[in-house]
């Protein structure tokens, strides 16, 4: 399979899996677009072409000919140059990596962070938030990251890929959005009673037995073991934490219990006034779900996969 064509896949089963629909995400590609056109000189040759097809700025292919004949990777969640070095060591083992895939973003992934997280706002309407009240309260948690993220060394991995000519891919939201729709169907179909019920259902999924052997399992961060869930709301995807300013859009809207993979103290001061249950699935858990079902699809293709840097291979198909 070529690199470039790997690259396609994991942004379609992203889109595919987007919970803001299919016809939303392609007026999202249509207004980028549109943006992109009316560019003009430098601003234009040095844009982020991609954004015109892919709507995922956290999922790029980073270095590497999209003509490249991949097949193996090595996946990991949070991949440094050190990954890197041992991609190309496992070389020398007998284990030749022909791609490195990292969950979490580099390069335009980071600094640009904030555009993804255009997502919340379209996934709290869907669960009945007003969509003006819902941007509204999105909009100061926006300039945060956008700045935040601004300092960052941005391409301190992507350097590392390149002088050791080693192909990169990051693929965040897209595996976020798929393991987001795993598990909200898997949650919709055993349709657990009570918080200790749910704890117990995650501990169903082989991604959370394994966090929990080393004390990362799912936990309830607000509310106990007999507390009812309610209407749940799956918070996975949409690149980062969302503000505070969110939780009282979603309590009014009937949200009663939140399961996410982590959550800020802000945010848990805030559930706890709106008197909104959170169960905390786990991190790197969490996101292994979503890779694992890209590399499922991989495997189909004749892609080997080795697992590194916190991600927990399962395959599933």
């Amino acid at each position: 399979m070529k690199l470039g064509e790997i690259y396609r896949m994991i942004v379609d089963m992203g889109i595919k899996a987007d919970p803001r629909g299919e016809k939303k995400v392609k007026k999202v590609l249509e207004s980028s677009k549109k943006k992109y056109e009316k560019m003009e000189g430098k601003k234009k040759e040095l844009a982020d072409k991609d954004i015109i097809w892919n709507p995922y700025t956290d999922c790029r292919l980073l270095y590497g000919d999209p003509d490249h004949d991949i097949k193996s990777v090595l996946a990991g969640i949070d991949i440094t140059p050190g990954e890197i070095v041992l991609a190309d060591r496992l070389g020398d083992k007998g284990k030749k990596i022909n791609l490195v895939l990292a969950h979490h973003p580099h390069g335009i992934g980071t600094s640009r962070l904030d555009f993804v997280m255009r997502l919340q706002p379209e996934h709290w309407a869907q669960v009945g938030v007003p969509i003006a009240q819902a941007e509204s309260a999105m909009a100061k948690r926006l300039k945060e990251v956008h700045w935040a993220t601004k300092a960052r060394n941005h391409t301190q991995t992507i350097d590392a890929a390149r002088l050791l000519d080693m192909p990169f891919m990051c693929a965040h939201t897209p595996a976020d959005s798929l393991g987001y729709q795993f598990l909200t169907n898997f949650l919709k179909e055993k349709d657990p009673l009570t918080l200790g019920d749910l704890v117990d259902t995650l501990l169903e999924i082989p991604e959370y037995q394994e966090a929990e052997k080393v004390g990362a399992g799912p936990e309830i961060l607000i509310g106990n073991t007999e507390g009812s869930v309610g209407d749940k709301f799956v918070f996975f995807t949409g690149g980062t934490s969302p503000g505070p300013e969110s939780i009282p859009k979603l309590a009014r809207a009937g949200v009663s219990t939140v399961v996410t993979m982590h959550w800020t103290d802000k945010l848990k001061e805030a559930t706890e006034k709106e008197g909104i249950y959170v169960v905390i699935a786990g991190h790197d858990s969490s996101d292994s779900i979503g890779m694992n079902l890209i590399l499922d699809e991989l495997e189909k293709k004749g892609i080997t996969p080795y697992a590194c840097s916190g991600f927990f291979r399962y395959k599933r198909s």
